[in-house]
């Protein structure tokens, strides 16, 4: 039986599904922190061979029952539009983890925290807060006395999947991907199950990984490219249409995901794709990654 255990917060999202993916893989035992063990998606990694922990970040005493035994963490959060809840969350998770024996400590942020005027740079804007309260926590990670790498993935493949297509871009499913991206916009597509992979060579070889923050992308990919290639995967046609700037200004207002829209224009520009290459992990195109989740695709077009 392997020695080796990790935490996954988060663990049915898609980026803690990757995670445990991997760990499995490498012969991890993974608890997974879940708020219902009964629900689908929690029965999924089960089934892939993570333990089920009912739980969330603000319960201390389910956290510290989950942490129990391990020695590594993947922590990624929700981020906050209003408050400091993610800043604090992150602060208990790794007092506990710490008490508990964990000695390292993955962390998923986002690549816009690679601008280094990051905050002269989004202050204004309605996700602004998240990015900012990202920012905070990688602070809390780095000071915490724990082994820790902190990954800044760019934009995920999945966005353009049932379930979350259906709030990433509503219109997907009747073939029409309306975006507040600018025509030339690139995005730093990753699959989420590489962020997984990432993470668990991370865990493996603390020496090489620890104390790096690494920036994820294997592609970049326009939008218009991104449509074509849903259409080919799909087999039915899928338009882009780009929001005026008037359109953008006002429905941004109160809208994260077009203020995240707007916040990506440039976010290509963010990552080095020979760098993150050069960590020697495999990345999957897009294509690759349509062709493995065809099912979820969305649409199946009306």
């Amino acid at each position: 039986m392997s020695t080796n255990t990790a935490l996954v917060i988060r663990a049915t999202g898609a980026q803690g599904k990757g995670v445990v993916l991997h760990l499995v893989k490498a012969g991890w035992e993974v608890h997974a922190l879940v708020n219902d063990p009964e629900e689908p998606r929690a029965r999924a990694i089960q089934d892939m061979g993570a333990t089920l922990h009912k739980g969330s970040l603000v319960d201390a005493a389910s956290i510290q029952a989950a942490a129990k035994g391990c020695t590594a963490v993947f922590l990624n959060q929700m981020p906050s539009f209003t408050d400091d809840a993610e800043t604090r969350e992150a602060a208990s998770l790794l007092s506990i983890a710490k008490a508990a024996g964990v000695g390292h400590v993955v962390h998923s942020t986002t690549l816009p925290l690679n601008d280094p005027n990051y905050r002269d740079t989004y202050e204004g804007n309605f996700a602004a807060p998240a990015i900012f309260g990202k920012a905070d926590v990688e602070t809390l990670v780095r000071d915490s006395g724990l082994t820790w790498t902190i990954i800044r993935p760019g934009w995920f493949m999945s966005n353009f999947l049932s379930p979350i297509a259906s709030v990433m871009a509503p219109e997907l499913v009747h073939g029409v991907l309306r975006v507040s991206f600018k025509p030339d916009t690139a995005l730093p597509m990753i699959d989420p199950d590489d962020i997984g992979a990432f993470a668990v060579a991370a865990f493996q070889n603390p020496a090489r990984f620890g104390g790096k923050i690494i920036s994820l992308a294997g592609e970049k990919t326009g939008i218009y490219s991104v449509a074509d290639e849903i259409s080919r995967a799909s087999g039915k046609q899928v338009k882009v249409v780009l929001r005026t700037d008037e359109e953008t200004a006002e429905e941004s207002k109160n809208n994260p995901i077009i203020s995240g829209q707007v916040l990506s224009r440039k976010l290509d520009t963010l990552v080095d794709l020979e760098e993150a290459r050069g960590w020697g992990i495999p990345f999957t195109s897009f294509r690759d990654f349509l062709a493995k989740h065809k099912d979820a695709i969305v649409p199946s077009i009306s």
